[in-house]
Order: C-alpha cells, then structure tokens, then sequence
C-alpha cells in the first residue's frame, strides 16, 4: 500500500510542481503574485477538451491547441494591464491580477456555461499494472512533463539572455535597469511564460477529472508548493510541490479524505508563521 501512496504523491506533486514553477517564474521578475494563475489553468483544460472532444482533434494536437491560445491570451493579459502597472503600488498590481482572473473566469463561464467536461476513454488513461503499483498512461505523462519542464526552465535560465536577465532583474530591479536589461520585455516573457506552465499543468491534469468552472483550484495548491520551498526558487517550487503530493496521499491514509484540501492551508499558514521565506527561498534586504 505504500508505494502505490507515494506514486500517487508523486503524481499530484508533479502536477502542483508545474502550477508552482509558473506562481515563481512571474514572482522572480516581478514580486507579485499571479492570483490569475488558476483561471489560466482552468482556460487551458476548457480549450484542450474542447479541441479533443467537440472539434475532433487528438490529445496531443489538443494539447498544442490549448498551449497556443493560453500562451497568447498570457502574452496580451501582461501588455494590456500588467505592463501598464509597472509602476504602480505592489498592492495594485495584485488586484489587478485578481481583476483578470475575474474578468477570464466570466469569459468560460459565458462560452463554456457552469456545466462539466470530461475527456473520452482513451488507452492513456487504462490502467498498467505492475508490482507493487499501478499507474495509467497519462499519470507517467504528468511526470515525464513536469520533468521536462524544469530541465526546460534550468536550460533557460543558466544558458539563455533573457534568462539571465530575469536572474539579474529578481536580484536588483535598479541594478538590472542601469545595465540596460528592458523591465518591461522581461516581464513580458515571465508573465507568458507563467501562463505556459499553467496550461502544461491543465492539459495535463484535465484528463483524470471533470473540467468544471471549479478547476482553477490547482491555484491554491500550487500557491501552498511555492511558499513551502520559496517563492524566489525554483528548486524550492519542485521540492515543495512533491512534498506536498506525498503528504496529502499520506494523509488520506491516516485522516478522512475530506480533510485533505486543509493540508494545503495548513502548510501556508505554518511557512508564514515560522519561516515566510520558505525552505529555499531568501530574504529580502533594503537599506534604511
């Protein structure tokens, strides 16, 4: 029984894993938090059953459909109202973030009405049994593709420019300015790139549950994995979202399943009452 829990921790940390890294790649370059994050996610699920169930296109072109259109609606959500907020106060920047989950959550409602999806069987989803655990197809798929992001997003910030000028811009804004990195195409890429994550982590998940106005609540999930490892780390948002998945599984082992999504709180409650910065993550230093 107990590795058949840890994979399924694992399996959810890997999808809260993907949720964390875009909640952190957003906060690197620019110190807020996405609270739109969760409504991205759940475009992404509605778009991708959409082009797999009532457009008839397979899973992987779906998958690429709905990276196409998040990806774009990311990009156009940080030039029309992010970019414009540069700025402005912290505290303005976050509701606007909550304005735009808003204002993207009424959008599906009003296309996709308050009902649920659900993907078709398909082989990916039958079960592949082996000793002692069994998996589906598209559990291993969340896994490969949590994987392959963060080696994606290690390439991008150790080898790439607009990488290291994201390093550059989260370590000193004033610094980053006067060495003439553009603040304002850095947050571009950060806020699009976050929005990619997002998506990965809803095509991906989308398939083992109904896709309902309700999905968007991988947010808190993926909030919980980034503040137990740290916001500024990305190392710290793959260790946080594994350790998460693995004490929920853990938990509904011990406790009542419905006490479960209590963990998620309970862990952001306790980083910020004993260590705000997380596991990995470090304080910030201003000179009075």
């Amino acid at each position: 029984m107990l590795p058949q829990l840890l994979v399924a921790g694992i399996v959810s940390g890997s999808i809260y894993t993907l949720v964390a890294l875009g909640l952190v790649v957003v906060f690197k370059a620019t110190t807020v938090i996405n609270f739109a994050h969760g409504s991205i996610i759940m475009l992404a699920a509605y778009v991708c059953v959409t082009a797999a169930d009532r457009l008839g296109f397979g899973y992987p072109a779906a998958v690429l459909i709905a990276l196409l259109v998040v990806t774009i609606v990311g990009f156009c959500v940080s030039e029309s109202v992010y970019r414009r907020l540069l700025a402005a106060p912290h505290m303005i920047q976050v509701l606007a973030t909550l304005a735009v989950a808003n204002i993207i959550n009424g959008s599906t409602t009003l296309i996709w009405g308050s009902g649920s999806y659900h993907f078709s069987p398909s082989d990916r989803l039958r079960p592949i049994i082996t000793d002692p655990v069994v998996m589906t197809g598209q559990q291993l798929l969340i896994i490969f593709g949590a994987v392959a992001a963060m080696v994606a997003l290690g390439v991008f910030f150790r080898w790439t420019r607009w990488g290291k000028a994201m390093r550059a811009l989260s370590q000193n804004m004033t610094g980053a300015n006067l060495c003439g990195i553009r603040t304002s195409k850095v947050f571009a890429i950060a806020v699009t790139m976050g929005a990619a994550l997002g998506a990965v982590a809803g095509v991906l998940y989308a398939p083992l549950t109904l896709v309902d106005p309700e999905f968007g609540w991988l947010l808190i999930k993926g909030f919980a994995a980034a503040a137990l490892g740290g916001l500024t780390s990305l190392p710290g948002a793959v260790i946080g979202g594994i350790v998460l998945g693995i004490c929920e599984s853990l938990w509904v082992a011990v406790l009542p399943a419905l006490w479960a999504p209590s963990l998620s709180y309970l862990i952001i409650i306790a980083v910020l009452l004993i260590k705000p910065t997380g596991l990995f993550g470090t304080p910030a230093r201003q000179k009075l």
